[in-house]
């Protein structure tokens, strides 16, 4: 673990180092897990009513050690928090009560971390807890094996403390145990919990840290067997494309089970490492056993469901394994519920965040791509933290019992509550995910980042894949881990059936396919058409479409949780136009297609519409406009009066977002309802009124 410090931070203020401080230890995968761990400084400073006191400043709850600042940490009066020291019991509730009434700034600041009743406790100035993987493998063991470990490893440097919860009561273990703490001591290890190191300072503080891990690296590294201790190899990964087929088979069937109410977001690891773990005879086992810190519970969940599948073999056959046996462990996580809950708490719809598929990989869930990651990451962290605890002696984790209640933490749960209302008020399509077709530009890209805006993940696919991967990354600045893009030929079925693959693989399954595809017609009256005219015109607007919605819908109802297909088709379908009987020819097709569609995959809860639009000013459009105008011998400008001149609203080049509206509402539960039908925007059209 190298020294991060360098020269240290710019400017040398207290609050300044320990902003440093943080984030040198956050950037460390090995000493924090995502968004855990935290950190305090004690300094004098001056309160809103001009009084100098002193002052606990302390990371606040939700923020990220990686990434804080100063606005980060929460300031809390030292004077009223010494008044814990006195208090024999204190519930969760009544604990974050206490510690608002001793914010110091509590319009401005972020509610303190649930870990300030331990940083206010302790009298030492700098304070880092880590969640190190060296420690969580050390602490995963017997308390009394634990803590003659911690004696021999760290001399009286470090104390163990037995397991207590997170909050004032690891607070008032530490109070009990104080009279008996040796003087010179730098920090403790805490059962399940992390260590805590503290200093005089920050750069000491760190460097103290670092000193310590490495020492218990060292040790670790002396009982390393020469085998894994996950035992042989039994189910070797899958060779690369027969592994993504597999995963693009299991993974919409996955989304279903862990989804409930709310739809959830995947993430598939294949990486090396953990394929060689999940590859291995003894691991189920262990893995069964639990997690390696509380934290893990709310992030990667308490248990992995483990699935045991031919991934090689029939894919329909590998569908309904994969159904049956996630339909065992939600019995099974049922039965073990009912064994623990109150007779008013219900069963978790987020019951599960991981599941491991030997010969494919790790699948885990959540509320979206980047939260589905930091699962993945945890549950790594656990991999890491089982193997090191076996050479210890054997992986031990918390009761049954407390587990449970960490499930079901009410602190912990109003968070999830909170940002679910929160995402339903404010997003008509939260955890959705959106294949658009054509996102290059035009309506394609307008839609893609509306879909994004109102909460979906959105796979970009075009012709032009770098203009779709650069869209995808623009939206992706905006909303973090919610856009890919990719390149896709829609005149192929192979490129449109990757198309699909690759989003199942990004995000877990699909909700709404936009097919959006278009080619501007080569105008020739019937006596001058050709074959390649019009075939060329059925490959995109008419053969690529059916397909797409052929293979999306396959993922779909497999899903089976309905779903949306969505096509831009043109006023061309119903309005008929001189000289463009391939183009208008190939529109009509694929809307008596949709139609079609729509009787067919309505029973699955698949609702298939059609958006008929007219001048939308997009690239395309203009070719066209530009071609029709040449033919006539006119300018652009003239052509566009004349398209105001024949609607009813008298308006032309319509802007594409006002298409992409359309589209996300299609896609949306205000259309549930709603299927087989033509929507125009067109201004207003007489003759492709579709009724």
């Amino acid at each position: 673990m190298d020294d991060r410090w360098g020269n240290g931070p710019p400017k040398a203020e207290p609050l300044d180092c320990l902003v440093y401080l943080s984030n040198r230890v956050g950037e460390e995968s090995g000493l924090v897990q995502p968004g855990g761990g935290n950190s305090s400084i004690k300094l004098r400073a001056t309160n809103t009513l001009g009084f100098e006191e002193e002052i606990l400043a302390v990371k606040g709850s939700g923020t990220d050690l990686r990434t804080i600042d100063a606005g980060g940490f929460t300031r809390l009066s030292m004077d009223r928090l010494r008044h814990l020291r006195g208090r024999g019991a204190m519930g969760d509730e009544e604990m974050m009560e206490f510690m608002a009434a001793c914010m110091l700034h509590p319009h401005r600041d972020p509610l303190p971390s649930v870990e300030t009743p331990l940083h206010s406790v302790l009298p030492h100035r700098v304070i880092i807890h880590t969640h190190d993987l060296v420690t969580m493998s050390l602490t995963n063991i017997r308390d009394e094996e634990a803590a003659k470990l911690v004696h021999e490893i760290f001399a009286g440097d470090l104390t163990y403390v037995p397991y207590a919860r997170s909050g004032f009561p690891l607070a008032k273990a530490l109070l009990d145990l104080e009279p008996d703490l040796p003087a010179g001591l730098q920090g403790l290890v805490l059962a399940h919990h992390g260590m805590v190191v503290w200093a005089e300072d920050a750069a000491q503080c760190y460097r103290r840290l670092l000193s310590l891990v490495r020492r218990a690296e060292d040790y670790l590294a002396t009982r390393e067997p020469d085998e894994s201790v996950f035992g042989t190899v039994i189910s070797p990964a899958l060779p690369p494309a027969e592994r993504a087929v597999a995963a693009a088979w299991i993974m919409p069937v996955i989304r279903k089970a862990l989804g409930g109410t709310d739809k959830v977001i995947l993430h598939h690891d294949h990486s090396p490492w953990v394929m060689d773990i999940l590859s291995r005879a003894d691991f189920p086992g262990l893995a069964r056993k639990g997690v390696a810190t509380p934290e893990h519970i709310l992030r990667a969940g308490r248990l992995p469901v483990i699935l045991d599948l031919d991934a090689a073999g029939d894919p329909q056959a590998l569908v309904v394994a994969t159904e049956e046996q996630l339909a065992e462990a939600r019995r099974d996580y049922l039965a073990y519920h009912h064994r623990h809950a109150a007779p008013d708490q219900e069963p978790l719809e987020d019951w599960a965040k991981v599941v491991l598929i030997p010969g494919v990989g790790m699948v885990t869930a959540f509320k979206d791509k980047r939260s589905a990651q930091v699962a993945a990451r945890c549950y790594r962290a656990v991999m890491a933290t089982l193997a090191g605890a076996e050479t210890l002696g054997g992986f031990n984790f918390l009761p049954e019992e407390e587990v449970f209640f960490f499930e079901h933490w009410p602190l912990e749960r109003r968070k999830v509550e909170e940002a679910v209302a929160r995402e339903r008020k404010n997003f008509l399509l939260p955890r959705h995910i959106v294949l658009v077709l054509g996102g290059a530009s035009g309506i394609g890209e307008a839609a893609a980042h509306r879909f994004a805006e109102e909460g979906a993940h959105v796979a970009v696919a075009d012709l032009d894949g770098e203009r779709a991967a650069q869209v995808a990354a623009a939206i992706h600045e905006r909303f973090p881990g919610r856009a890919t893009g990719f390149t896709t030929d829609c005149r192929r079925e192979e490129a449109i059936a990757d198309a699909v693959q690759q989003t199942v693989l990004e995000y877990g399954g699909l909700d709404t396919l936009f097919y959006t595809p278009g080619l501007a017609p080569r105008f020739a009256p019937l006596s001058r058409i050709t074959r390649d005219d019009i075939q060329s015109q059925l490959d995109v607007h008419y053969i690529g479409a059916l397909l797409a919605v052929r293979h999306a819908a396959a993922v779909m109802t497999r899903q089976g949780l309905g779903g949306s297909v969505i096509c831009s088709v043109s006023k061309a379908a119903l309005a008929p136009g001189r000289e463009a009987a391939a183009y208008g020819g190939s529109k009509a097709g694929l809307q008596h297609a949709l139609r079609t569609a729509a009787l067919e995959l309505g029973p699955e809860g698949i609702r298939v519409n059609s958006i008929n639009a007219d001048q939308v000013e997009t690239p395309l459009f203009l070719e066209f406009a530009g071609a029709r105008a040449a033919a006539r011998g006119i300018t652009l400008e003239q052509q566009l009066a004349g398209y105001r001149d024949r609607n009813a609203l008298g308006v032309s080049l319509i802007p594409a977002r006002a298409v992409a509206d359309l589209a996300v509402l299609l896609a949306s539960e205000l259309f549930r309802f709603t299927t087989g039908d033509i929507i125009t925007i067109d201004g207003g059209l007489p003759d492709a009124f579709p009724r």
